[in-house]
């Protein structure tokens, strides 16, 4: 009876440990398959890649790119959400060959995490004094829990969505020297 007893036990220990390393292994692909997928919404920039609103080279800003994919496959970089809204906004004015709605997917960079995410799911921070590329900034998150740590860490003025954002605030963000007057 007691060498049954201890067999059993030993076999309960193996499938234990197997169950475990089977759990470990399976979390790791669900990790994998996560970075994969989020691998695969983002087209990688080369260094060559300008934004094509202002010019400026895409690259050298890691922390603030922005991306809108294209129907056809093709994308195009910003260095900055301002950029990026421009030209949803009036893509004709910056290439003639696009439209609104031959946009496919737009991505932002969470400031936090540095994880693309869906420019309609983030939350943008407006009239903080962390500055971008080209001085204020609209800074994304992925929920309005880390937007609102950051306004309150960082002096924001507000938080909004993406459909809150127009070219008149667009504005008022360009020409802020040191503060921004919202109203």
């Amino acid at each position: 009876m007691n060498q049954n007893y201890k067999n059993c036990i030993s076999i309960l220990f193996c499938v234990c440990i197997s169950l475990f390393f089977v759990t470990d292994l399976w979390s790791l692909d669900l990790s994998r398959k996560k970075k994969n997928a989020e691998r695969k919404l983002y087209i990688p920039i080369t260094k060559k890649d300008r934004c094509v609103v202002c010019g400026m080279f895409v690259h050298p800003y890691q922390k603030w790119i922005t991306q809108i994919q294209f129907k056809d496959g093709s994308y195009r970089s910003f260095d900055g959400m301002k950029c990026m809204c421009r030209f949803v906004n009036n893509p004709g004015k910056y290439e003639s060959s696009k439209k609104k709605q031959d946009i496919q997917l737009i991505l932002v960079r969470d400031y936090y995490t540095l994880k693309f995410i869906r420019h309609d799911k983030a939350f943008y921070v407006v009239g903080s004094d962390v500055l971008g590329p080209m001085g204020h900034e609209l800074i994304p998150f992925d929920s309005k829990r880390n937007a609102d740590i950051f306004s309150a860490d960082h002096n924001g003025l507000k938080i909004l969505q993406f459909n809150q954002i127009n070219a008149e605030l667009l504005d008022k963000l360009d020409k802020a020297k040191k503060t921004i007057h919202l109203e």
